[in-house]
């Protein structure tokens, strides 16, 4: 059975501050977590950061994020025993947006008291600056994640916002964590030493994310038909869904029944609209908008998609793949390692829209097919994937940093 999430609190000032001290405990050091969204913002990032602090504190960790302050949200609060506080701030857009909230970022950690502690930037990118800044000058530990390679990835990030110069800094951190083969490549061409990268993937709640005990009511109840598939994340170009769009004219071609689900919201969603409707697609592509169901989407379809053109680990695709889904992505990134074409699902190539039908109109047509792909699609995410491992995986980084026990 599930645990419970514990309830929010929000704390008084006093108290709050004293938790922030982040004093650790001989066994297991603080950890201050640095990321610019946290939780009820809701992201890929995010989520994984949740579940890893959750975690972490669950296994004896004092545990601090520290993330921009939200409208509607309290400025501190515990969250699953992981204090919160939504402090930083930056104004602008671009370079004047990068120096405030870099500024807000040093500001804050200068005011937080460390004592056995470790840095934990989310993004290789300005809090994993801060971090690295803040390491050297307190010899506190600093290590950072590469959150997501390729085009849209972070190295790509940094070089769209004129901060390579910061790559020296950067190369002084403690300890950096490539999520993926693509992104521990990136890090050597980009002369991080190999004895400072940690192959460490996201992991997976396979317990909320799991097969659907009768599926037949699960589409029921989500009013889905029994040719459906799902989406599920944010609407942008990243994502490649012009390309599962345009591929959907021909797989409605050979299955009128078939429906493609796109659960989500972002930038590309009116653009995304008005190409199905241009090319007929009205009734056979759905937008549902944000959801907090996701286990229940999952569930009531047959089949997930992704066909982004840039990705680090797809949370989405992990969590398909836990719920036993055959999953259709590109062979880009993470996504090329959690999936094994042929046996826990299938790979197409980026931007190919008539390779993508194709495989689409395969599994919609086999249903023993989807089975054994979905089977061993499950199989490999919670014998390599499942989040305990991943805690563990970070347990015994700090405990290699620290001296202290993993």
């Amino acid at each position: 059975m599930r645990k419970p999430a514990v309830a929010m609190q929000a704390l008084p000032r006093p108290q709050a501050e004293r938790v922030s001290m982040l004093r650790g405990n001989v066994e297991h050091p603080g950890v201050l977590m640095l990321i610019s969204h946290f939780p009820p913002a809701i992201g890929g990032t995010e989520r994984q950061a949740h579940g890893l602090a959750a975690g972490l504190a669950v296994a004896g960790h004092r545990v601090t994020v520290l993330t921009l302050a939200r409208r509607g949200a309290p400025a501190r609060e515990i969250q699953d025993g992981v204090v919160v506080e939504r402090a930083l701030k930056g104004r602008g857009r671009g370079v004047i947006y990068a120096i405030t909230y870099g500024m807000s970022l040093l500001r804050h950690l200068r005011r937080l008291r460390f004592r056995n502690a470790i840095l934990h930037a989310h993004h290789l990118y300005l809090e994993a600056i801060a971090a690295a800044y803040l390491g050297l000058r307190s010899g506190l530990p600093a290590i950072a994640k590469v959150a997501c390679g390729g085009p849209d990835g972070d190295f790509a990030r940094l070089k769209r916002t004129g901060l390579t110069p910061s790559l020296p800094l950067l190369r002084r951190l403690s300890r950096v964590v490539a999520i993926s083969a693509e992104t521990e490549a990136e890090l050597l061409a980009h002369r991080f030493i190999p004895d400072q990268i940690v192959r460490i993937p996201n992991g997976v709640d396979a317990v909320r994310f799991a097969p659907a005990p009768e599926p037949e009511l699960a589409r029921q109840q989500m009013g889905f038909g029994p040719e459906t598939v799902l989406f599920l994340g944010r609407l942008d170009a990243q994502k490649g869904l012009d390309v599962a769009i345009e591929a959907w004219t021909r797989v409605a071609t050979r299955r009128p029944a078939a429906r493609l689900v796109l659960v989500g919201d972002g930038p590309a969603r009116a653009v995304l609209e008005d190409k199905a409707q241009s090319l007929g697609l009205i009734g056979r592509v759905s937008f549902l908008g944000m959801r907090s169901d996701p286990e229940r989407l999952l569930q009531a379809c047959q089949i997930f998609v992704l066909p982004s053109r840039s990705e680090g680990m797809s949370n989405a695709l992990l969590e398909a793949m836990a719920t036993g889904l055959p999953c259709v992505a590109s062979c880009i990134g993470g996504s090329s390692d959690l999936v094994e074409h042929g046996v826990t699902g299938l790979l197409a190539p980026p931007g190919n829209a008539t390779t993508l039908a194709e495989m689409l109109c395969t599994l919609l047509d086999d249903g023993s097919l989807r089975n054994r792909l979905g089977t061993a699609a499950r199989a490999g995410v919670i014998e390599r994937y499942g989040m305990d491992r991943v805690v563990r995986a970070y347990m015994e980084l700090y405990a290699t940093l620290t001296g202290g026990v993993a």
